[in-house]
Order: C-alpha cells, then sequence, then structure tokens
C-alpha cells in the first residue's frame, strides 16, 4: 500500500515563542516499511500560520506528485477520522466535526478547494483523499522531513541576516546540528527510527531548550556566530 501525503512545519516564533509563520512544506510518498520515501519533493515558502492557501497548496503538491509516481491513497493533514474528502458535506462541519467554531469557518472557507482538487485527483488517479491528519504515520514522516528542510532553511536566513531567530519544532521532535547536517529525531514512542538528515550551512550557533508555554515542544534559538 503506497501512499502520498504532504504536510508543513517549521515555524518561526516571535519574542514571546509564538508562532507567526511555516517556513517549510516537504511531499513525500511512502511504501511499506513506511520509514523512508520513494519520493519527495520540497517548498521553503513562508506561509503565514492562518493562511488558508497552506492546506490548499499541500493538497496541490499532492496532486503533483501523483503525476509522478502513483499511489493508493492521499493522507491529507487534517484531523478528521479519515474520512473521504469527497464524502464531507458542508452541514458535517456543523455535527460531525470536532472543530472550533475557528476552525469551522476555516473550514468551510477552503472545504469547495480542496474537494475540487481531490475530485482531480480521484478522476485522474481513482484514489480517495483521507482526511486522517497526526492519526497517519506518512504525515508524521513528511513532517520530520519539513522540519529538517525549515530549520536548513532557518539557518541559511540567520546567516545572511547576521540577526539570531527563534524556531518551533512539532511536538515529541528534537533537533541537533553535527557538523554539515541538521538531524531530526522523532521522540514519539515506537518512532525513535523516524530521523532525517539534510544538509545545512556552517556559520550558525544553535540552542535547543522546551518551549515553556507549551509541553513536548522543543525551541530552537539559531545565533549567528558573529554575534
Amino acid at each position: 500500500m503506497k501512499i502520498a501525503t504532504v504536510d508543513s512545519a517549521c515555524s518561526v516564533l516571535d519574542e514571546k515563542l509564538l508562532p507567526t509563520n511555516v517556513m517549510s512544506m516537504v511531499g513525500i510518498v511512502v511504501d511499506y516499511p513506511y520509514d523512508q520515501p520513494s519520493q519527495m519533493q520540497t517548498r521553503c515558502k513562508d506561509y503565514s500560520i492562518k493562511d488558508p492557501n497552506l492546506l490548499i497548496d499541500e493538497l496541490r503538491l499532492c496532486e503533483e506528485m501523483l503525476g509522478v509516481e502513483k499511489a493508493d491513497y492521499v493522507h491529507l493533514d487534517m484531523s478528521l477520522g479519515g474520512v473521504n474528502l469527497l464524502d464531507l458535506k458542508e452541514e458535517d462541519l456543523l455535527s460531525r466535526v470536532p472543530l472550533s467554531d475557528e476552525g469551522r469557518r476555516y473550514l468551510r472557507f477552503i472545504l469547495p478547494e480542496l474537494q475540487k482538487i481531490a475530485k482531480s485527483i480521484n478522476e485522474k488517479y481513482q484514489i480517495p483523499v483521507l482526511a486522517i491528519g497526526k492519526r497517519s504515520g506518512p504525515v508524521r514522516l513528511a513532517e520530520l522531513y519539513a522540519t529538517a528542510y525549515g530549520v536548513a532553511t532557518a539557518v541559511e536566513k540567520v546567516k545572511n541576516s547576521k540577526e539570531a531567530m527563534y524556531v518551533g519544532l512539532p511536538a515529541n521532535t528534537t533537533a541537533t546540528i553535527d557538523g554539515d547536517k541538521v538531524r531530526v529525531v522523532s521522540q514519539e514512542p515506537m518512532e525513535k527510527n523516524m530521523q532525517v538528515e539534510v544538509p545545512v550551512s556552517a556559520g550558525v550557533r544553535m540552542e535547543a531548550f522546551l518551549n515553556p508555554l507549551v509541553r513536548s515542544f522543543q525551541t530552537l534559538k539559531l545565533i549567528p556566530q558573529e554575534v
């Protein structure tokens, strides 16, 4: 069973350690044993954490990847119990969907475009788009890749700007810089074998600490070595 998925990760944090932007989006296709992608595509672009285009662009990237390598399912990073996106009705947003009022308004706004893309995927490749979210192992793996590429992007920004930056990692995830690579490792039970390494520029020092505002989230302080 081959799965295509996309996730975005690695948040820019403000001086109060609150997230403002997401820096990295990565799409992968994975097959058994679901620990290494057979295809990967990256998009390094700043998105506001409230940007409705983020999830839409994730699904568009999934459709692009399927044109290169077919899969059996698409896992969308939307936690709605694994429902087929084409089966989701607007009235479900008022009853079945466990979201806040703000979350329902957000989903109601983007649902038509998401279903348009899901319909295109279904017509071209005869596969469903499942709104499974973080229950999906492939989504988690894509999140780790997005984190690693996001940290590498943040390091480059700090190196060029000569200004320190705070970066937030996903829950139960750690990052270290070892020579010319950044290593991102899942700290979830049963996921210790999930780790990703990508090249990273020299010239930036990294200090890691737990975010005091929310448990299980590591924060990185990236500092130009000249400072």
